[in-house]
């Protein structure tokens, strides 16, 4: 039978050793904090168990670097954080994915719920529109707005369809990084 582990440093030396009773007993010590952290954290599309889990996971493969001198649940909580983030990130990026390679379904309708863009991403997203370069953004405009293939577009505009490819490339690549800073700004104050 376990010995009872009366301190929480016990436990984490215990857990460094691969102690599997030291990580249950510090996950059913944990868990609800997680749980209820990630809860207030995350938008409802992600799972807060989901995060729990993955937080324990990466406990249990990072146990052999815990620091059993520091502060335990701090180091839970800053897992946990990066882990929203991370999910976040992924979120943005298959949205943009929908808006690079969907653009011409017109995302703005409330038609499909799951790839609808609220009105302050729409603003945005229009307003980022604006910053690519005239030209680009006249041929992202002509593939993703009106639906143009890109042997249209080049025929249209004279050009090749590499050149369009070329330029709907650059208009993707930088909505996106804009798209991430912005996810980045937002969720760096928000979890300050």
């Amino acid at each position: 039978m376990e010995k009872f582990l009366h301190t929480e440093k016990e436990l984490l030396v215990r857990l460094r050793e691969g102690d599997s009773f030291a990580f249950e007993v510090l996950f059913y010590k944990f868990n609800g904090k997680i749980k209820g952290f990630a809860t207030k954290m995350v938008p409802t599309q992600i799972d807060p168990e989901e995060i729990v889990q993955e937080v324990f996971v990466k406990v249990w493969l990072q146990r052999e670097t815990i620091d059993v001198t520091k502060n335990f649940q701090s180091f839970l909580f800053s897992i946990t954080k990066n882990l929203i983030l991370d999910h976040l990130k992924s979120a943005v990026n298959r949205r943009l994915y929908f808006v690079g390679e969907y653009f011409q379904q017109d995302l703005f309708t409330e038609e499909d719920p799951d790839l609808k863009f609220s009105a302050e991403a729409e603003d945005k997203l229009l307003g980022l529109i604006q910053q690519i370069p005239e030209r680009r953004r006249e041929i992202f405009v002509l593939s993703r707005f009106e639906g143009l293939s890109y042997k249209q577009i080049a025929t249209k505009l004279n050009i090749t369809e590499n050149t369009v490819d070329s330029q709907i490339r650059n208009a993707l690549s930088f909505l996106r990084k804009e798209f991430r800073k912005m996810a980045i700004l937002f969720f760096l104050c928000f979890f300050q």
